[in-house]
């Protein structure tokens, strides 16, 4: 499987693909995770969650500068009532969509043709979870079957759209940015990436996977 003639790069020199996970392999409900927590009591979590500089525990979180006991913890001292860790776990979750089978079959696929890695802002919380997920759907327990390499932001210790994300993947896996396309949903990861001179898609509704590879 290889990568569409319409896109607006030169396909002929791409030999890595860099994927970004949620809204580009698996949809998010933004809106779920905030009617969830609304539900449970914490009224201002769209405030919070849009990463307000006083609120900023979820980026600590994303970075790993908290573990997932204090990130529960912080997440019930905003609610309103008492609630088990398994409701708040189910609402947090709630965030993260299904991956359709296609989209699956099109990521092993495309491994055999390209170099292909995963880079994500995300936390221990949502890949715990979603490789349970996965196990149940496709027998595999997490993304790793997929790809070469996976970097994800909590681990890392840093975050996209920060340089040094970038930087640090490039080097890490010996990739020329030139030779390396780079597929994201939001905007500014994008940019950043341009930057650095890397090829680049910014995946927007209601274009898909599925429409970018043949």
């Amino acid at each position: 499987m290889k990568l569409s003639e319409g896109l607006n790069v030169n396909i002929s020199e791409v030999k890595n693909i860099i994927f970004d996970w949620g809204g580009v392999i698996t949809d998010l409900h933004i809106d779920s995770v905030i009617l969830a927590f609304k539900n449970l009591g914490f009224h201002q979590f769209d405030k919070a969650f849009a990463h307000d500089a006083d609120q900023n525990f979820f980026l600590r979180f994303e970075t790993g500068k908290i573990k997932d006991v204090e990130f529960l913890k912080i997440l019930r001292n905003h609610l309103n009532r008492d609630v088990t860790d398994l409701q708040i776990l189910d609402a947090w979750n709630s965030i993260l969509g299904d991956l359709p089978a296609e989209r699956w079959t099109i990521l092993n696929e495309v491994k055999k043709s390209y170099r292909t890695f995963l880079l994500s802002n995300t936390n221990s919380l949502h890949v715990s979870w979603y490789a349970q997920k996965l196990s149940k759907l496709y027998g595999r327990n997490g993304f790793e079957p997929l790809f070469e390499k996976i970097y994800y932001s909590h681990q890392l210790g840093m975050r996209k759209p920060d340089r040094n994300i970038y930087e640090f993947v490039l080097q890490d896996s010996r990739l020329e940015p030139a030779e390396t396309l780079f597929i994201d949903d939001n905007p500014e990861n994008v940019a950043t990436a341009a930057e650095l001179g890397l090829k680049t898609v910014h995946l927007a509704p209601p274009v898909t996977l599925t429409d970018i590879f043949c």
